[in-house]
């Protein structure tokens, strides 16, 4: 049976190849390529001798914004895998599309390549579009650019750029496994599966977050009621301050691992990104492996030491990511245990509520502003009693999840 991979219809200029190619390269630390395989050589239009010893930008296309690159690198400095979507030039002045996955190496970097398909590279292709052209007419700093990448990223209601790119990496090898006439991969499902969990997680946290500060006016406006009401020190002054407090308190918690750069939630979400991106580039390395001998020997580049190495590079990549899932599923019920503790913190500032409610039936016919005031109090208790509940059940599934996952997995 003849699998027929290409595009239809490619792009003008756009060089046509089979999603069953993979490719890869292998730089130094400063981006210098030192090797790579005779599918990347044929698709970039080079000879071996103009590539090795050139620095890799020497197949970047001006439509790849930089801000791209800028987060690729940031990740890569503090040694975890990114993936990206990427325009890259040929020779000829033609172009092609992959998905990459690069990873830090001893010696430099790793990239893995695969041709993209997905709705997802629809959406990025376009955006890609409209944003490269602005970084060229405004001359935007890759620095900006890249906050502004992380913003699309947040509005796409995604934890982060990583786990993004984790989805669209998910996305990718399940519309390969399409392609190809294969079923999807298994450890490839339930990843995609935790990693949407996660951010509806991170999201009901935020959520959570913005109700509990938004509820820090009340107890203000029950400090001026009651200084229409009564005498300074009164008892609804006393059940404002005392309100005011422990809600601060409990927002203080909150914003500890919902907020911030080491947050709790984006450590967890660093980590599902990591795993999925590294068992992603396990399955990659493991086809290019069964292919790598059969090119033509080319001078500069041993084949039986890209071999070994793409071969370590593989075990590696499986045992990191079931490190990055112990983590996850450690912080999984780190989470779980705060949210308890935030739910009975709620008791104590539920009573402080009731308090409120009892002073203002006392007061009859003078507390219609402090009963409206109590009932925006019960209003914000019940959205964030809901809440709460979402977050722990979606935590105690991660964590679930997380748990049979590495029970599954040798070693």
């Amino acid at each position: 049976m003849t699998i027929h991979t290409e595009i239809a219809k490619p792009r003008s200029g756009e060089v046509p190849f089979g999603f069953e190619e993979l490719f890869y390269s292998r730089t130094d630390k400063r981006g210098v390529i030192q090797a790579g395989n005779d599918i990347f050589q044929r698709i970039a239009g080079f000879d071996w001798s103009e590539m090795l010893g050139a620095p890799h930008k020497i197949v970047r296309h001006p439509d790849t914004p930089r801000a791209v690159f800028r987060i690729l690198w940031d990740a890569l400095a503090k040694g975890y895998p990114m993936g990206a979507y990427v325009k890259n030039r040929t020779k000829s002045g033609d172009f092609y599309w992959v998905f990459a996955v690069v990873m830090p190496i001893e010696e430099g970097f790793l990239s893995l390549r695969m041709k993209p398909s997905s709705p997802t590279f629809d959406v990025v292709r376009e955006f890609y579009e409209q944003f490269s052209a602005m970084e060229r007419e405004k001359r935007l700093d890759p620095e900006d650019g890249a906050g502004m990448l992380r913003a699309m990223a947040r509005d796409k209601g995604f934890s982060s750029y990583s786990s993004f790119m984790a989805f669209a990496l998910g996305q990718e090898l399940m519309a390969r496994d399409r392609k190809l006439l294969r079923s999807t991969d298994r450890q490839t499902n339930v990843l995609i599966e935790m990693n949407s969990v996660l951010e509806r997680s991170t999201q009901e946290q935020r959520r959570l977050l913005r109700s509990f500060e938004a509820l820090q006016s009340i107890p203000n406006n029950m400090r001026i009621v009651a200084s229409r009401l009564e005498p300074s020190g009164g008892p609804i002054s006393s059940i404002s301050e005392n309100y005011k407090a422990s809600s601060a308190g409990i927002s203080e918690r909150l914003r500890s691992f919902v907020a911030g750069d080491q947050n709790m939630c984006d450590r967890m979400s660093r980590d599902v990104a990591k795993a999925l991106f590294l068992l992603g580039c396990s399955r990659v390395i493991s086809e290019l492996t069964q292919n790598l001998d059969a090119g033509e020997p080319v001078e500069g580049i041993d084949a039986l030491v890209e071999l070994a190495l793409l071969e370590r590079l593989m075990g590696r990549s499986i045992a990191d990511a079931r490190e990055a899932m112990v983590n996850a599923a450690d912080l999984a019920r780190m989470l779980t245990r705060a949210s308890r503790d935030i739910r009975r913190q709620m008791l104590g500032l539920d009573t402080i509520r009731v308090l409120g409610r009892v002073e203002c039936g006392r007061m009859r016919g003078n507390g219609s502003a402090l009963s409206s005031t109590i009932d925006q109090l019960d209003t914000f208790h019940a959205d964030i009693k809901e809440r709460l509940e979402s977050i722990m059940h979606l935590s105690e599934v991660i964590e679930q999840s997380i748990s049979a996952y590495l029970r599954s997995q040798p070693g």
